[in-house]
């Protein structure tokens, strides 16, 4: 049986830059997914050798393998009503309105229709890395994982839990699958609440059908860092 996700629902979610580590409600937006396409394209240099295979009968090509690579995550789903939490850095301009919600200590919560929400996400990806309210700057994929970072099982029953998706190994600094590794900057995770993919959403469109409530959706989220 799939494990049960923090909020019982989502598995997907979308991360602004001043969202506090491990939390999955505050300044995050739950995705309700259908679809997700992971692309991992190598970039190594090579050329062929002049003259390679004139002794041999076979041609020669070298490459380098430099370390480099481009990671993009497709995902395509529907945006669903829900209620969204944001904790503001600053509120001095906030006014309310006397019909609620009440705000606390900088922090709000509002129930959104699934127009509101594509229109906040398509305003939050027209914004910059100076606009730190408003940048998308993490994806949480939550995957079924048995095996931990260690290569031992997560429990004695072989049964899984939910960790993120991410191109992190198993092992410690120069152990398991990172022989060879000097400083690991994401270690593979063990917890449902470990960090997340980081970079920045490259393209994102909806599709609003007739009198439907609901609204399409697909974006694409390029991994990278600032």
């Amino acid at each position: 049986m799939p494990s049960t996700p923090p909020d019982s629902t989502h598995y997907v979610y979308l991360k602004f830059a001043k969202t506090p580590d491990g939390d999955l409600v505050t300044n995050t937006i739950p995705l309700k997914v259908l679809n997700i396409s992971v692309s991992t394209t190598k970039t190594i240099p090579s050329f062929d050798i002049p003259m390679g295979g004139m002794g041999t009968g076979e041609s020669k090509t070298l490459f380098f393998d430099l370390g480099m690579a481009s990671k993009t995550i497709s995902v395509s789903g529907v945006l669903t009503a829900q209620t969204i939490t944001r904790q503001f850095s600053a509120t001095d301009g906030f006014v309310s309105g006397g019909t609620g919600p009440t705000m606390t200590n900088k922090k709000i919560s509002v129930d959104m229709t699934a127009f509101e929400i594509s229109q906040l996400i398509h305003s939050m990806v027209d914004s910059s890395g100076f606009q730190n309210m408003q940048n998308i700057s993490e994806l949480i994929i939550l995957m079924e994982s048995k095996v931990d970072s260690n290569y031992n099982y997560r429990a004695a029953d072989k049964s899984s839990s939910l960790i993120p998706f991410g191109y992190g190994a198993r092992g410690t600094k120069g152990n398991l699958d990172n022989a060879g590794v000097f400083f690991i900057k994401n270690a593979f995770p063990d917890a449902t609440t470990a960090k997340g993919l980081g970079g920045f959403v490259r393209s994102f469109n909806t599709t609003h059908t007739g009198e439907a409530v609901d609204v399409e959706f697909s974006l694409e989220f390029e991994v990278a860092e600032l």
